[in-house]
């Protein structure tokens, strides 16, 4: 009988978003000779992708630079800087911008092209085996059990198969969330149902009580009308006492923008109806009637209204049970302030990946691999959720999150002095992007890793 390092580790992606592709190109990037069997499952017909645009950041850029996707990225897309306007106002100004050391902006393009980025990536057969993936259309996963050779999944089509290891990148709704946490509440059921229910609590995403409208704006229609306009250059951050907005260009004719705004006690409550829905372009354009006429401009221009109801997951007191791992938006989707939703996706991919491409990872210690994923990336990631709840409360100007020398009423009327105070409280939130690199994270889970399997 062989050696368990000498059998491919099985392993088993549900979703074939940005983070299921990204774990994927991870692994047929970096398995060298370390023998893999990879099988992705897609719930869909193809690969697709919900949401218009994308920023990519410093971080998120220095992984699809070791994956040989920065090349693609920059032939693809645009590098605004961000800037920030007091825009509640007869005439906005704006008070900051947010950028990288280097003078350096984001990355921004439409999430689909992502996507086609990642999929050339793979079909291209980078590293040594690059047949090591299959890929499963209209196979959406309902369940899985644990049996002792692994882990069993079951579809909605009535299917089932089975790997040693299944990752569930499979998005806010995620069936592997459900599963795992309904799997350790009822193991704990009988003795503390208290601990239980707790579990039960993450199975499901919660409402945030964020309403944003997402749209598209015809770049040549604004050009006619005010060649000068920020949007058709930059990232603008139009921020308002209790709400704000986002534009940025993601091509050369088009214009990604969101409107957010809060609902009074919304935060916890139940959805009621889908998570999105066609809007008006009227409704965007009473929310931002009090604004500056730039903005104004952008809502009267706004092409197929999305109203999306924003959720997230609650904190989840681990992301690893046994042998299934979840990865991205089924792990820690959080509000999308901070610019890094998928960014964090990228970075479990590069982190999980990495440890499964090592020569001592196998079917007898994949559990204790898994457990270092779990420890490296949860702070991470809370950090980052914590850091994007911030960032949306200070282009709010919401007082409870300004800095302690800020007088809102001041902020409110305009005064730089204090809004320089929150432009030095953003550019702290905002340094995450590029204050330290994903290789350090891989470092220390690296040496974790050799400590806990005994290399």
């Amino acid at each position: 009988m062989s050696p368990t390092n000498e059998i491919p580790l099985h392993i088993a992606i549900c979703g074939g978003g940005i983070g299921g592709l990204s774990l994927a190109l991870v692994l047929q990037t970096f398995a060298g000779n370390k023998l893999l069997k990879v099988d992705l499952y897609e719930a869909d017909a193809i690969f697709s992708e919900v949401g218009a645009g994308i920023s990519v950041w410093h971080r998120t850029r220095y992984i699809l630079r070791q994956l040989g996707a920065e090349e693609g990225l920059r032939n693809k897309a645009v590098s605004p800087p961000l800037n920030v306007r007091k825009s509640d106002m007869d005439e906005g100004f704006t008070f900051t911008q947010l950028r990288a050391p280097g003078n350096i902006g984001s990355t921004t393009l439409p999430r689909i092209e992502l996507v086609y980025l990642l999929l050339e990536r793979l079909s291209a057969g980078v590293g040594t085996q690059a047949d090591l993936l299959t890929t499963h259309f209209s196979k959406r996963l309902t369940s899985y059990q644990v049996d002792s050779n692994g882990v069993i999944l079951q579809f909605q089509d009535g299917s089932t198969t089975h790997a040693d290891v299944l990752i569930g990148a499979d998005g806010i709704g995620s069936p592997t969330r459900k599963t795992m946490y309904t799997h350790l509440a009822e193991r704990v059921r009988a003795t503390d149902s208290e601990r239980a229910e707790f579990y039960l609590n993450h199975t499901l995403p919660i409402w945030t009580g964020i309403y944003v409208y997402r749209f598209l704006v015809d770049a040549e229609r604004i050009r006619a009308v005010k060649p000068t306009h920020l949007s058709l250059a930059d990232g603008t951050a139009w921020c308002a006492y209790g709400s704000h907005s986002v534009t940025y260009p993601i091509s050369a004719i088009s214009i990604n923008a969101s409107v957010c705004f809060n609902t009074p006690d919304g935060y916890g409550k139940p959805l009621t109806g889908s998570a999105g829905a066609p809007a008006s372009k009227e409704e965007v354009v009473k929310l931002v009637k009090d604004q500056e006429d730039d903005l104004r401009l952008l809502a009267e221009n706004a092409e197929d209204v999305i109203r999306w109801s924003l959720s997230q997951v609650r904190p989840l007191p681990q992301y690893v049970e046994g042998r299934v791992a979840l990865l991205g938006d089924a792990a820690h989707a959080m509000i999308p302030f901070l610019g890094a939703g998928a960014g964090q996706a990228i970075e479990d991919a590069f982190i999980l990946g990495h440890i499964l491409c090592e020569p001592s990872v196998c079917v007898d210690n994949i559990t204790e691999a898994l457990k270092v994923y779990d420890e490296i990336r949860k702070p991470i990631a809370r950090d980052v959720a914590d850091r994007s709840l911030k960032m949306g409360n200070l282009m709010e100007f919401h007082p409870d999150f300004l800095p302690p020398d800020a007088d809102i009423e001041k902020v409110r009327d305009g005064d730089e002095e204090h809004l320089k105070k929150i432009a030095e409280a953003m550019q702290d939130v905002w340094s995450f992007h590029y204050s330290k690199m994903p290789d350090e994270d891989w470092d220390r889970a690296n040496a974790r890793l050799g400590e806990v399997l005994g290399h």
